[in-house]
């Protein structure tokens, strides 16, 4: 989870025009952190995908010079991100996830799209309770995050165990319910509105520990 955030961070400031950053990096530790967070009416969802030439979405050039504080740098196979907005619609005693908006950002210019590059939330129109799992282990070859859907809290609660004890088998679809893997290097952020100093703003929404 760490790393998502960092590298939403990473992926907001930075640009074709600009290869070099300023952002805070934890220390990295060896414990595997399994958290959750179910997503709730009101809520927006914003994805940060990097575009890259080489495709896929993880940003291998991704470095730091510092254990603290980090200078990040984006080499040439960075092209610019997306940014992919979705909105948490409560229905009935759960919720259904729209698509609202895109803009991609390339050589610092915005411009909007017609679709998300990467579709996440294909949910079935029945599986009102969706939960956004994070794993975080020592090896980068382990997913970090889920999404998984279900027609009921109990099901849903059943589905999250399966995944945060086995997850390499654990995440897959079922009858009445749903589970992917978001793509290595897209991250994945739920926010709501506050008031902050007399003004609404979307801030980020923390993940509960399991």
């Amino acid at each position: 989870m760490r790393y998502l955030c960092t590298l939403a961070l990473v992926l907001m400031l930075a640009s074709c025009a600009s290869r070099e950053v300023h952002v805070p990096l934890q220390t990295q530790t060896n414990s595997i952190d399994q958290s959750f967070l179910d997503l709730q009416g009101g809520w927006r969802v914003r994805v940060v995908t990097p575009i890259l030439k080489s495709g896929g979405y993880r940003l291998q050039s991704l470095e730091s010079g510092g254990r603290n504080l980090g200078d990040f740098r984006v080499g040439p196979d960075f092209v610019g991100y997306e940014n992919d907005y979705y909105s948490v619609v409560k229905s009935g005693s759960g919720v259904h996830v729209e698509f609202r908006a895109a803009e991609a950002v390339k050589d610092g210019k915005t411009s909007r799209q017609p679709r998300p590059l990467v579709a996440l939330f294909s949910l079935p129109v029945q599986m009102g309770y969706v939960r956004l799992i994070y794993l975080v282990r020592v090896s980068d070859a382990d997913h970090n995050m889920a999404i998984v859907g279900a027609e009921d809290p109990e099901t849903l609660a059943s589905l999250t165990r399966l995944v945060q004890t086995n997850p390499e088998e654990g995440c897959r679809r079922e009858m009445h319910s749903d589970c992917w893997w978001v793509p290595a290097g897209i991250a994945v952020r739920p926010e709501e509105r506050t008031i902050v100093n007399g003004k609404k703003e979307w801030r980020p929404v923390l993940a509960q520990h399991s």
